[in-house]
């Protein structure tokens, strides 16, 4: 999820202290598992090191609650999160090489800072741990045929974020390319939310039932918190001219080019040797004015509903719902942030 400069960000704030607090047990196994490697090699010790800097509390937080909701044990779950924050972590890495990205929140990515030789060497560190650690399930008791479908649910999963990788690749620098199109590729990237959801149900000994309702609860959150980031990436300049420049644009910017009002203007703008920041800001007026900003603000808010309608048939969902409601935007909040500037 990532941080914005968005004003009133309570819930959001709440869910960010929630996560922390559930999803260190978690986060701790991955880091502990990657720290206890022994290695001869300082450049690779100190890949490890830098990759363990950076937490990740959100994926074992919602296996863990969504085992909750189930009525499951949330420390059946610390071994299978922890393994999922490692592979995570290890696409992540392959990501940022196909997009060149060196630099994310003003800090090196693990490709910028030590090569993509051994960024692509430490993501096969990163898959070969995860993938070993599940092996603990069996340790703990967790039945063999949740296994079998955790382990069907995750190659599900990666195939389904490897055909969204190549949808993005046809779709870099493509002004012409559709709001319906971008958003598939964005519900298909949701793949993992949906991986995540059900594996938690899954540990928590959950019916088929709650199962699926927990995977489609999954599948709109994670569309949800990903359109939150195409708006966000509106506000920040300097990951909007990156986007402009080397990867696809943000969906507020590609519903705004639909309004013929306003495309010929945005079209001038993004079409620029050099874009300045003053650029980028008249880029994100320009496309709040044609309704682009808001038209992302109204799927989240729809998808968010959505989501929290598939998790009524569960008791223990104030969590589940916090999660939707932190997602949500309202006008005023990006308005302050653009026209501030």
């Amino acid at each position: 999820m990532k941080k914005s400069k968005i004003r009133h960000e309570e819930p959001l704030e709440k869910v960010k202290r929630i996560i922390e607090k559930e999803g260190s047990e978690g986060w701790n196994l991955a880091k502990q598992t990657l720290q206890d490697q022994e290695t001869h090699s300082p450049q690779l010790k100190e890949a490890i090191n830098y990759v363990t800097q950076l937490p990740d509390f959100f994926r074992p937080t919602v296996v863990s609650i969504c085992c909750s909701a189930v009525g499951g044990n949330p420390k059946t779950t610390v071994s299978c999160s922890a393994s999922l924050i490692l592979l995570s972590k290890a696409i992540g890495i392959h990501d940022d090489i196909i997009d060149n990205l060196k630099v994310r929140n003003n800090r090196p990515t693990f490709f910028g800072k030590f090569g993509k030789e051994i960024a692509l060497i430490l993501s096969d560190v990163l898959l070969f741990k995860g993938f070993t650690l599940i092996r603990r399930n069996f340790e703990i008791g967790v039945p063999q045929q949740s296994i079998i479908e955790i382990l069907e649910t995750i190659n599900c999963v990666w195939f389904e974020q490897a055909e969204s990788e190549v949808l993005e690749l046809r779709s870099r620098k493509q002004i012409d390319i559709s709001p319906k199109k971008c958003l598939t590729k964005i519900i298909m990237r949701a793949s993992e939310f949906e991986a995540v959801t059900r594996i938690g149900g899954i540990l928590g000994g959950g019916s088929k039932k709650e199962i699926e309702a927990l995977g489609s609860y999954g599948r709109l959150l994670g569309t949800s918190s990903l359109l939150r980031d195409e708006l966000i990436d509106m506000l920040e300049f300097d990951t909007l001219r990156r986007r402009i420049r080397n990867e696809s644009l943000p969906l507020p910017l590609v519903y705004a080019l639909q309004n013929t009002r306003f495309r010929s203007e945005i079209v001038s703008l993004i079409s620029k040797h050099k874009l300045s920041r003053n650029d980028l800001r008249r880029i994100s007026i320009t496309s709040d004015k044609a309704e682009g900003l808001e038209y992302v603000a109204e799927r989240i808010a729809k998808m968010t509903k959505k989501a929290s309608s598939h998790i009524k048939i569960f008791k223990n969902r104030e969590l589940l719902e916090l999660l939707c409601t932190s997602l949500r935007i309202n006008r005023e909040e990006w308005q302050q942030t653009i026209y501030s500037k």
